[in-house]
């Protein structure tokens, strides 16, 4: 299905001048809070159907969506989850998106959550992803803002960086997190934000980000999908139906694409307002 929307901000913003960002990211991509089983951090705002949960990147944390939760959640009940290792969730065994997707599933399970949208950004969409295809009655739509379902690089490439990783830990993660915003500030609270996360458990999931291959879970899976892309992303010049098929978004199921100008990776910060606005025309159009 060759289908597409851009949304243009409501203010307009340099973009980055960086334009290898997306090679970097693709070899990553109120009721009060609780702790389900100790394990994952949770919160739950606002009220309204259909529940939205939202699911942050690697290297940041459930407070990556402030931006747009006020809006929100004044239609919505939000639920907001910190990945195992990130913000106030224990560590994980295992750092990937498998084992993230079950212990996020459980904190869905004790809330009772089914027929949500479920909105994970780059690495956090891979686990949306994930948890619609392993529990489909949980799921009406999964909105996968500016995420891709595999690494679009050789072994070689892979390698190197990987290397980068290990030896220069700081120098990378900086490297990476700083070209996330079109906001030089912003960009650098983010890298800072980042180094929050304990080395061992942030290069685990970056290196299970580099190895995650989504695609044949989704080759299966009727659940509709909702990109959210940048056009780092997704360049303007380039069809939905390209774009489809090289982000690996090739699913049983619909698969569209929204495109929001302006923006750098992180678009809660970059464009919250644009944000919200195809949230919820994905909530609307689901609902239907």
């Amino acid at each position: 299905m060759d289908t597409m929307e851009v949304t243009r901000p409501l203010r307009s913003l340099h973009r980055p001048a960086a334009r290898g960002l997306f090679a970097a990211l693709a070899l990553l991509v109120v009721a009060g809070s609780a702790l389900a089983g100790d394990r994952v951090a949770s919160e739950i705002r606002g009220t309204g159907s259909p529940t939205i949960v939202l699911i942050h990147s690697i290297g940041g944390d459930r407070s990556d969506w402030d931006p747009v939760t006020p809006a929100l959640a004044k239609r919505h009940r939000l639920l907001l989850v910190d990945l195992p290792g990130h913000g106030g969730s224990a560590a994980p065994d295992k750092a990937t998106v498998k084992a993230a997707a079950r212990a996020i599933a459980e904190v869905l399970a004790r809330n009772k959550v089914t027929g949500a949208l479920l909105v994970g950004h780059s690495y956090g969409a891979l686990v949306a992803l994930e948890i619609a295809a392993s529990k489909p009655k949980v799921a009406s739509a999964v909105v996968a803002v500016d995420g891709t379902t595999y690494t679009q690089a050789d072994s070689a490439q892979m390698a190197q960086v990987a290397t980068m990783l290990r030896e220069r830990y700081s120098v990378f993660v900086h490297a990476v997190y700083e070209r996330m915003s079109t906001d030089p500030a912003r960009a650098e609270s983010l890298a800072a934000h980042a180094m929050r996360v304990k080395p061992e458990i942030l290069s685990a999931y970056f290196e299970d980000a580099w190895r995650a291959d989504l695609r044949p879970r989704l080759k299966t899976m009727k659940t509709p999908i909702h990109v959210v892309a940048t056009g780092l992303l997704w360049p303007p010049e380039e069809s939905w139906t390209s774009a489809r098929r090289r982000l690996g978004f090739e699913s049983a199921g619909p698969a569209l694409g929204h495109r929001i100008e302006d923006s750098g990776h992180y678009i809660t910060f970059d464009q919250p307002d644009s944000l919200v606005q195809v949230i919820e025309r994905i909530s609307e159009q689901t609902a239907r």
